[in-house]
C-alpha cells in the first residue's frame, strides 16, 4: 500500500480523509469514494476518525514520556521519582505564643501533650494550631507559663501491620491524607509486642547505611500521595513480621493559615487545677503565623527536580546553595550567593548567601537559624556558610507625559494609572531581584507604550538608600556605598545658594538641633547639613564626604531626634541611567517612590 502521494506534515482529520482519497485514487478497483453518500465514504470516515485519535494518542504518550514536555502530574511525579526528587509538601503556618496560667500546683509538673490545639482567627475563618512537641510545666508559685511554637493544623495517626505471610521485599505504606506537612512526619515502629516505639529517620541518601539502620525514605506517588518505604536489612533496617507501623503527621491548610494575630486555648493546660477565681489562660501571641505554602507546583517540579539530581544534597558551587535551598523552604522569594574572595577585605572559607523572605522584612532570626542548620550539613569542611541580610537600592521616578487629548477618552488620572501599573510590572518581572539591570531606555518606552496617546515622556532618574539602622537620637557615624558611579559635573555649591539647585547628593529631612535640615553635597565631594531658610539652602555643619567615583558616603557625628517618615534616606544621581545591582543587593522601585505628572496637549 505504500503510496508517495500521502502526506505526512498535515494530521488533522479533513486532510487525513484527503490523503486516504488521493490513495484511492491511484487504484482502479474502487470509483465511487468521491461520492460523500457512498458506503466508501463511510468507511473512509472512519478510518479518517481512527487514525486521527492514534495520533492524538501516540502524541500524549510522547509527551508524557518526558519531564519537559509531561503535563499530567502523575507523570512530572513518576519522571522526577527516577531523578531521586521528592516533591515539596503542603507546609503548616508557624506561630509563636506564651501562655500565662493560674494553677494549685498540687500536680505539677503539667504536661502539655504534642497535638494539643488553640483556635486562630484568620480573616473570617477560625483555623487549627497545634503543639510540635510535649511541653513540662513547672512553677515554684501558683503562676505558670510556657512559651512555644504552634503550627496550622492537626496531628494524625495511621497504624499499620507488618503481615507474618508473603511480606515483600520492601515494604510500602502510603499516607492517605495529601494535606499532610511532610515535615511534621513521624515513623515509629513498635516491635515484638513492645509499647515503646522504635523512631525511624528519614533517609535522602544510600550512604553510610547499613542492614541495622533504622531509616526510612520517602518518595511520591503518580497520584500524589507520599510513601514511606523501609529498608531490605541490607541497606536500612526491615522491620519484623507482626511489628506495627505508626505514621504520625499533621494536616495542613497551606497559605490560609498565614497571618493569624488572635489565638485561643482549646484545653486546660492544668490539667483541671486552676487557681479558684483564676481568669483564663492569657495567650500571647509573640509572632504571628507565616511560612504557609502551597504544594508544589508542576512547573516548579519540572525545574527543580533536574537541578536537584545534578546537586545531589550537597552545596559547591553557587547554584547548589541556590537550588537546594529554594527547593527546601518555598518562602524564599530571592536569593544570591558569592564566595567570601569578594569582600572588601577578602573573607576566605566563608560563602555568603544573602536571602530575600516574601511577606518579611528582612530574615527573621528563626529563619536564620533553620537556614544555617540546613547548609551546614551539605557545605564542605572547609567552607562557613554566612547568611546576611539583602540591601536595598531604591529607583525614584519623576515623569513628566504629553499626552494627545484627541485621540483618547482616558482621563488624566487614568493615564496616570496606565503609567503607574506599568512601571511596577515592570519592577516585578525585571528588577526586585539581585542582580538586577534597569535599562533606562526599555522604561522610557515602556511609559511611551502605557497609552496610544501618550507622545513623549522627561523621566528624571533618582536612586536612594534606606539608613533603617541608624538609632534616632543617638551619635553616630554612618557608611554606606551605592556600588555605582555618581555624577561629579555639578558647580560647586556656595554657602547660600537657592533651594532648586540640583545636587548629586540629598537627602530627607530630619531634625538637627532645632531646626529642620537636609544633607546636601557641595560638589566638591563634601557633605553638609543644610537649612531651607525661604528660597534659600543655608550651610549649617559639614557632615561628611562623597566618593562620586565609588559611590561611597561617609556621614561623621549624625544625630537627629526626629526624621522625616521615621528613616533616614539619601539620595543619589547615578552618572548612567542603565543602574546595575550586584552582591547582596536588590535593585527595586516602590510604588511611592513614582511621581507622575501629566499634560494634554493637542497634536
Amino acid at each position: 500500500m505504500a503510496n508517495s502521494s500521502i502526506e505526512l506534515v498535515n494530521l488533522d482529520f479533513a486532510y487525513l480523509k484527503e490523503d486516504f482519497k488521493n490513495y484511492m485514487r491511484s487504484q482502479d478497483l474502487f470509483k465511487d469514494y468521491d461520492f460523500e453518500g457512498s458506503n466508501i465514504s463511510v468507511l473512509l470516515d472512519t478510518l479518517a476518525y481512527n487514525t486521527f485519535k492514534n495520533v492524538f494518542y501516540l502524541n500524549m504518550v510522547a509527551s508524557e514520556s518526558f519531564l519537559d514536555s509531561a503535563q499530567l502530574r502523575s507523570s512530572v511525579l513518576s519522571h522526577s521519582k527516577l531523578l531521586n526528587y521528592t516533591p515539596r509538601s503542603r507546609k503548616s503556618a508557624k506561630a509563636n505564643i506564651t501562655v500565662n496560667f493560674q494553677a494549685t500546683g498540687e500536680s505539677q509538673p503539667y504536661i502539655i501533650e504534642k497535638g494539643s490545639t488553640f483556635t486562630g482567627i484568620s480573616g473570617n475563618d477560625n483555623l487549627i494550631l497545634s503543639v510540635p512537641e510535649t511541653i513540662s510545666v513547672s512553677s515554684s508559685n501558683n503562676s505558670f507559663t510556657f512559651t512555644t511554637d504552634l503550627y496550622q493544623g492537626v496531628y494524625l495517626k495511621e497504624n499499620y501491620i507488618v503481615p507474618y505471610q508473603n511480606i515483600p521485599d520492601t515494604l510500602i505504606y502510603k499516607l492517605t491524607n495529601t494535606d499532610v506537612d511532610i515535615d511534621s512526619l513521624n515513623v515509629n515502629v513498635y516491635e515484638n509486642s513492645s509499647s515503646l516505639p522504635r523512631t525511624y529517620s528519614r533517609s535522602t541518601s544510600l550512604l553510610d547505611l547499613t542492614g541495622s539502620s533504622e531509616v526510612y525514605f520517602l518518595q511520591c506517588s503518580g497520584s500524589g500521595s507520599y510513601e514511606i518505604l523501609f529498608g531490605d536489612n541490607l541497606i536500612g533496617k526491615k522491620p519484623k513480621a507482626g511489628s506495627i507501623i505508626e505514621l504520625d503527621y499533621r494536616l495542613s491548610s497551606a497559605e490560609e493559615g498565614n497571618g493569624i494575630k488572635s489565638i485561643d486555648i482549646n484545653f486546660d493546660p492544668s490539667g483541671g487545677e486552676l487557681a479558684e477565681d483564676a481568669d483564663e489562660p492569657e495567650v500571647i501571641v509573640n509572632a504571628i503565623s507565616s511560612g504557609g505554602s502551597e504544594r508544589e507546583s508542576l512547573e516548579s517540579i519540572k525545574y527543580y527536580a533536574p537541578r536537584h539530581f545534578q546537586v545531589q544534597e550537597r552545596a559547591v558551587t553557587t547554584d547548589d546553595y541556590e537550588i537546594i535551598l529554594k527547593t527546601q523552604f518555598p518562602e524564599i522569594s530571592a536569593i544570591t550567593v558569592y564566595g567570601g574572595e569578594e569582600e572588601d577585605p577578602p573573607q576566605f572559607g566563608r560563602v555568603f548567601v544573602s536571602i530575600d523572605v516574601a511577606e518579611a522584612t528582612g530574615i527573621p532570626y528563626i529563619k536564620k537559624q533553620s537556614y544555617s542548620k540546613f547548609l551546614k550539613t551539605r557545605s564542605p569542611l572547609s567552607i562557613e556558610p554566612i547568611i546576611i541580610e539583602p540591601k536595598y537600592l531604591y529607583i525614584d521616578l519623576d515623569i513628566n507625559a504629553r499626552y494627545n487629548l484627541n485621540i483618547t477618552k482616558n482621563t488624566a488620572e487614568r493615564i496616570k494609572a496606565l503609567i503607574r501599573n506599568n512601571i511596577l510590572e515592570y519592577n516585578t518581572n525585571n528588577l526586585n531581584d539581585f542582580n538586577s539591570i534597569l535599562r533606562y531606555s526599555k522604561l522610557l518606552n515602556i511609559i511611551d507604550n502605557s497609552d496610544t496617546s501618550i507622545v513623549s515622556n522627561i523621566t528624571d532618574l533618582e536612586i536612594h538608600k534606606e539608613i533603617i539602622e541608624y538609632n534616632v537620637g543617638n551619635l553616630q557615624n554612618i557608611s554606606f556605598s551605592f556600588n555605582c558611579k555618581l555624577i561629579d559635573d555639578i558647580p560647586k555649591m556656595e554657602d547660600n545658594h537657592p533651594v532648586e539647585d540640583r545636587h548629586c547628593i540629598s537627602s530627607n529631612t530630619f531634625r538637627y538641633g532645632s531646626i529642620i535640615c537636609s544633607i546636601e553635597d557641595n560638589g566638591d565631594s563634601e557633605l553638609f547639613i543644610v537649612q531651607k531658610i525661604g528660597s534659600i539652602h543655608k550651610k549649617i555643619k559639614k557632615i561628611g564626604s562623597v566618593n562620586y567615583n565609588t559611590g561611597m558616603v561617609n556621614l561623621n557625628g549624625f544625630i537627629s531626634d526626629y526624621i522625616e517618615d521615621g528613616v533616614l534616606k539619601i539620595y543619589a544621581r547615578p552618572h548612567d541611567n542603565d543602574v546595575s545591582v550586584s552582591k547582596n543587593t536588590i535593585l527595586t522601585i516602590k510604588p511611592n517612590d513614582i511621581k507622575i505628572n501629566v499634560q494634554a496637549v493637542r497634536v
